[in-house]
């Protein structure tokens, strides 16, 4: 089996809105509203993380089977978090977005390898630091997170309907 985590070019486009219509799908039928209306990763969106280079694809022998956004930088949505609070806010971190693995092949252990690969990422591009957040009813990513050794650390609130967040951080 042929493993591969690169970045995502604008020839992948189509997959990974396979990957985001999908888990928009899985979503939906958990209950749950994120990655619907405004919170929904656009095609625009999408366009400008592979433009600046911030997009990775996640492969198994060739075909993309996920899609993640890693970003440096600080965020405006992290300034202000409420019941907890960051460890040091004060330095440039990563941010892990608009992860999503393809539904049918969750629970084989690719969304983790994914994950770890990402983080290796961070450390390489010289991020100490990682953020991401999710929503409360994403249980699914809730568990990918905190078996990575992220730590919860409050409620973030994104300026769309039904933007409050679960926030995590882990120090690599």
């Amino acid at each position: 089996m042929n493993i591969q985590m690169r970045q995502g070019t604008i020839d992948d486009l189509p997959a990974v809105k396979e990957i985001i219509r999908s888990a928009q799908l899985k979503l939906a039928a958990s209950g749950s509203p994120q990655w619907s209306g405004e919170d929904a990763p656009s095609e625009a969106r999408l366009r400008t993380d592979m433009e600046d280079g911030n997009h990775y694809v996640f492969l198994i022998n060739q075909q993309i089977i996920g899609t993640a956004a890693l970003t440096k930088g600080q965020e405006t949505a992290y300034e202000t978090i409420v019941y907890g609070q960051w460890e040091k806010n004060d330095a440039d971190y990563a941010v892990i977005h608009r992860f999503a693995i393809l539904p049918e092949r969750n629970g084989r252990g690719y969304a983790a390898l994914f994950f770890k690969l990402l983080l290796a990422a961070a450390r390489e591009s010289g991020m100490s630091e990682v953020r991401i957040d999710t929503h409360h009813l994403n249980r699914a990513m809730q568990k990918v997170i905190t078996n990575h050794a992220f730590q919860f650390k409050g409620i973030i609130h994104l300026p769309i309907p039904h933007g409050e967040r679960y926030a995590y951080q882990v120090f690599l």
